[in-house]
This record gives C-alpha cells, structure tokens and sequence, in this order.
C-alpha cells in the first residue's frame, strides 16, 4: 500500500516503518503527549479545539527521538556487516533528500522513519558505499549491489516515497 501524505486530523493516518497508521486524538488533555500501540497513534494535546499545527508537531518530535536511536544502531550495524565505519551519524530533517555522506560522516532525514525497513536499510547501505566511493560510477553500483542486491527495486519505490513522506 502507497503511503498517504498525512493531513493530522482525527482516524487519518500518518506512516511509521512503511505503514499507514491511524492517529485519535484527544482534546483539552492537561499535557501534550503521544503513545504508540498496535499500528494506532493516541496522541493527547492541550487545545480544545483541533490544532493540526501542534498534533503534526507532536508526532514529529517523536519521530524524531525514534529516528536518532533506531538509524545510529541500524547504520553500525549495517557498516559492521558490510565493513565500512562512519566516524559520526547524524540524523536530522532534511529537506529534499533521504542521505548524505562527506568526510566519514553520515546524515540521514529522520523521515526515513516512515518507510519500509528495508529501504530505510538500502538508504544506509547507498551512504555508506559513499564513504568508500564518491561518485556514482559503476565501481560503486557494484559495490552497491554486492550489499543490496535488490536495490533497483528501491531506487524506484523511494521516487514514489518521496512525493508523500519529504
């Protein structure tokens, strides 16, 4: 199923890990929060009427935090198994773009968040072959490919992600 651009409004969705996931709201709560169970978002705010503003931002900085421990464990994990060791991760929102990787340092969009585990996996597999290899030339496709082999396939679901998740 395609993931559907989050609109923040009560029984809609907003993805986490590939999937479209309901969010309830709860009005008038004496502090802001948000919980995560079976697929659904309760997430409580302290308005009285429904500010879209404040439950996006909610979410997002949840996000956020599951974002900056799930991508720094899974890229050491990924590098270690593919043998190339970033010296710092950094996640953060980036704006137009899943990655980057200059001078040993490794950037990712916390929005990666919200798609498939696998491809949050290519995407960490694509910037760590460019701690080894710069450009995009066929020596680093191969080297690509030796880690992801499938990575064709995601190459063009994150042309589709993209139009709905950054």
């Amino acid at each position: 199923t395609a993931i559907v651009k989050p609109t923040f409004s009560e029984d809609t969705t907003v993805p986490y890990f590939g999937k479209n996931c309901i969010i309830k709201i709860n009005l008038d709560q004496e502090k802001k929060s948000i919980k995560f169970i079976k697929s659904q978002f309760t997430i409580n705010i302290t308005s009285k009427r429904l500010l879209k503003k404040e439950v996006k931002e909610i979410y997002e900085e949840w996000l956020t935090l599951k974002a900056i421990k799930y991508l720094e464990a899974r890229t050491i994990k990924l590098g270690i198994k593919i043998g190339i060791k970033p010296s710092k991760i950094i996640i953060k929102n980036l704006k137009g773009r899943w990655g980057s990787a200059l001078r040993g340092t490794i950037t990712l969009n916390t929005n990666l968040m919200k798609c498939p585990k696998d491809t949050i996996d290519y995407i960490i597999i694509h910037e760590l072959c460019h701690l080894k290899i710069k450009d995009h030339s066929h020596r680093y496709w191969n080297l690509v490919r030796k880690n992801y082999p499938k990575y064709e396939e995601k190459v063009k679901e994150l042309e589709i992600l993209s139009r709905s998740v950054i």
